[in-house]
């Protein structure tokens, strides 16, 4: 995906009501899809804009509704756009229009079972009639729950769904949607969830399965003051927020924003007008609080699902970064079975993938929240359409759309509620060093206490059958697993296993063993290595073209302000590293930061480039804070000729913590070459203020060593292969060196010429 991207801060008009569709006489409102091949283009749209509809995944396109003048402005840029929907007016007039009839036979007033009550949107008052209706119908299943109260006192009430009573411990999911008060797509999906967990509950084998051993929790409006404000009238149709009153006539908080988990990064803004502002701290308003608490009070939840509109995405964490979670593998895999199980019901294309790199950054969010504080498995799903309508869904896709997320739900449902849950706080390993056993973290969280009997590692290498061992027991649910040493290219394959008191398995990845993790057993090799504890030559800190006037690169040892560190990243010891300007002992975090454009930190030749190499660095970085936060790049470029640079990694998030970038070099800088690195920090928004710094940079070449005479690749010789050489004497095998088909006198003369 392209990096801007990744570049979200919604700015809105300013006024107490942005995200009106409402014209002035003779306007049109429209909404046009502009391709974005900068982050100068980024800034072009939201200043010119500021009301940003959908992200594009290809290509650097995004949906912006604009007004006839703003569209006017668009066509004196040089940006290329297409117009999507030709009049946003005209589709709200005519929605509003049709919901103003009588309500069809069956609508309204249809019993539960009725599918016509989904044949057009409903209000506020109507979806907590049908939630009440469905809880009448079903005592034994459904009960109505009242999360908390909003901003304006109005009650978040869900259904709890589960053929458990109530109070006996068993896994928890929970379903909500509609936290951007103008997706109604996702409020009748949410809507949909429980009509069908309740009435297929005794028809459906998986339904009536999953209800006996789970229990849902459907939270169909989290934003129910901004929900009932898009009712109120045509004109507040498009409002996203909710209706805080911000005190400088501006309205609304995003409570997509305003989550605790990384709150204040990049995707986020600190503008009160801003359609992702994200309030004056974490938890600040009632609805994400009174979410919040609903999941602390419910320490058996495994998962969640927050219903969003639109673009026909499966979203898993991160959504603050672009790294990817811990957790990536097993995410992707059951995202891939949800998308699969859409494609089943009713073929249509959703796309799997973390937040941050399949559609923009977006700190803040609740689905970064239940994951990153409360250790459940979480999913944004954006459901229909991919622009064609936008937030004005027609009413005949309403029940499509359903369908086919209820199949999503109920594949994201069968692999995640059970009563323990499997995750791996600090990733797999996907590199083993050659001859060592590699350990890594394994949490078995038990969501219902003592249901599980023994925890297991199984593991293959080069495809052979599948060994076992069990997990370590480090403290309270934390364990170690660890693979068994492996020669030098092996593969070895592993999955995680627990067994449950009833004799069932639960595995990581769900699916294991058709499905599991796989790591190679692979060398490294140092071809440079630079700490910058010593002026190395050759390293420009600046070079002809930079235009930035402040903040430009230097060697030393920082001064820590809010957006520079104070110490260096110190693989060796030492305190030097390369950073972005130098200030005072308790200087403001502005005073040398980059300004008025680019500084480049530009390396001299490190090496050789050989095939398999990698770059590895660590890197410091901050761009979210001053008057245009989350706008600025950090680029890392590299050369095989120091003319010809080739960009190899783009950073728009802040970390205001040391990080380390892997690069693979294959395909960007030609084998045999000279290669250089340069990085390039930059500001190019107004009042932005931006911070870099790099330390511990290497290059290194990935792989495994051929040594002569080393018959079983363990990468020494020895006995062990002067045993297989004898063996295969006289005829052919892995110990015949030279390729004459024959084990031999030269061969052995090989295997003692390296004996180690």
């Amino acid at each position: 995906m392209h990096a801007l991207l990744s570049i979200v801060v919604l700015l809105s008009v300013a006024n107490g009501d942005a995200g009106s569709p409402t014209s002035a006489a003779g306007d049109v409102t429209s909404v046009v899809r502009v391709q974005l091949k900068s982050t100068r283009d980024v800034m072009v749209m939201e200043s010119l804009s500021g009301d940003m509809w959908s992200h594009g995944i290809y290509g650097g396109e995004a949906d912006y509704q604009v007004s006839s003048e703003q569209r006017a402005a668009l066509d004196r840029t040089s940006l290329q756009y297409c117009v999507v929907i030709p009049d946003v007016d005209a589709l709200v007039q005519a929605e509003a229009k049709r919901l103003a009839q009588p309500p069809q036979e069956g609508g309204e007033e249809g019993g539960v079972a009725d599918l016509a009550w989904f044949s057009d949107f409903k209000d506020l008052a109507a979806i907590n009639a049908r939630l009440d209706a469905l809880a009448a119908a079903r005592p034994d299943l459904a009960s109505i729950i009242v999360v908390g109260q909003s901003l304006e006192g109005r009650p978040i009430r869900g259904l709890r769904i589960s053929a458990v009573a109530p109070g006996n411990p068993v896994p928890g999911i929970v379903l909500n949607a509609t936290q951007h008060a103008r997706e109604w797509g996702a409020t009748m999906t949410g809507m949909f969830m429980a009509d069908r967990l309740v009435e297929t509950a005794d028809s459906d084998p998986v339904v009536h399965d999953l209800l006996s051993r789970a229990e849902f929790f459907v939270i169909p409006v989290v934003n129910v003051d901004g929900y009932f404000f898009t009712w109120a009238d045509s004109a507040n149709r498009l409002w996203r927020k909710n209706r805080r009153n911000n005190g400088d006539g501006t309205f609304g908080v995003d409570p997509n924003r305003n989550w605790g988990y990384e709150w204040g990064g990049a995707g986020s803004s600190n503008q009160t007008s801003s359609e992702t502002y994200r309030g004056t701290g974490p938890f600040s308003e009632p609805e994400t609080i009174a979410m919040r608490t609903f999941f602390e009070a419910r320490p058996y939840i495994v998962a969640n699902i927050d219903f969003h509109s639109y673009s026909q995405l499966v979203l898993s964490p991160w959504a603050y970064t672009t790294q990817l979670a811990p957790d990536g593998a097993l995410f992707q895999s059951i995202g891939n079975a949800m998308t699969t199980a859409i494609a089943a019901e009713t073929g249509v294309n959703y796309i799997a993938g973390p937040v941050g790199s399949t559609l923009y950054l977006a700190s803040g969010g609740s689905v970064d929240w239940v994951y990153g504080s409360r250790t459940a498995l979480a999913w944004t799903v954006e459901v229909r359409d991919t622009g064609t309508y936008g937030f004005i869904m027609p009413p005949a896709e309403i029940l499509p759309c359903a369908r086919e997320c209820f199949a999503a739900m109920l594949a994201m449902a069968q692999a995640t509620a059970e009563s323990v849950l499997i995750s791996l706080p600090s990733g797999a390993p996907t590199q083993l060093i050659p001859n060592q056993s590699t350990s890594f973290q394994v949490k078995v969280r038990e969501v219902i206490p003592g249901s599980v009997l023994a925890r297991q590692l199984f593991w293959r290498t080069n495809a052979l059958a599948w060994q076992s061992s069990p997990l370590a027991l480090v403290s309270g649910d934390i364990y170690t697993a660890t693979i068994p040493a492996s020669v030098c290219g092996a593969v070895v394959d592993f999955y995680l296993e627990a067994t449950r008191a009833n004799g069932a398995a639960v595995r990581y990845p769900t699916t294991a063993p058709a499905a599991f993790l796989s790591a190679t057993a692979s060398g490294e090799t140092t071809l440079a290595a630079y700490d910058f504890e010593i002026a190395d030559a050759g390293w420009l800190y600046g070079i002809a073209g930079d235009t930035a006037t402040t903040g430009q690169w230097i060697r030393g040892d920082p001064i820590a302000t809010t957006a520079q560190p104070e110490d260096d990243h110190t693989i060796t010891p030492g305190v030097q590293c390369a950073f972005t300007g130098q200030g005072a002992v308790g200087g403001a975090a502005g005073a040398s930061d980059v300004d008025g454009g680019i500084t480049t930190l530009q390396s001299p030749v490190l090496c050789v480039m050989s095939a398999s190499a990698r770059l590895r660095y660590w890197y410091w970085y901050t761009n979210n804070l001053g008057g245009s936060p989350n706008l600025d790049e950090f680029i890392t470029q590299v050369s095989g000729d120091g003319v010809t640079w080739t960009t190899a990694a783009t950073v728009t998030s802040s970390a205001t913590q040391w990080r380390e970038a892997d690069i693979a070099l294959d395909g960007l800088v030609a084998v045999g070459s000279n290669l250089r690195v340069r990085f390039l920090a930059q500001d190019l928004g107004g009042g932005s203020l931006v911070e870099a710094a790099i330390d511990d940079l290497r290059v290194l070449r990935v792989g495994c060593t051929v040594v002569p005479g080393d018959v079983n690749g363990d990468g020494l010789v020895n006995g062990t292969d002067l045993t297989t050489l004898l063996a295969q004497w006289g005829g052919s095998g892995s110990a015949d060196f030279n390729g004459d088909q024959v084990v031999d006198g030269f061969d052995l003369a090989l295997l003692l010429a390296n004996w180690q």
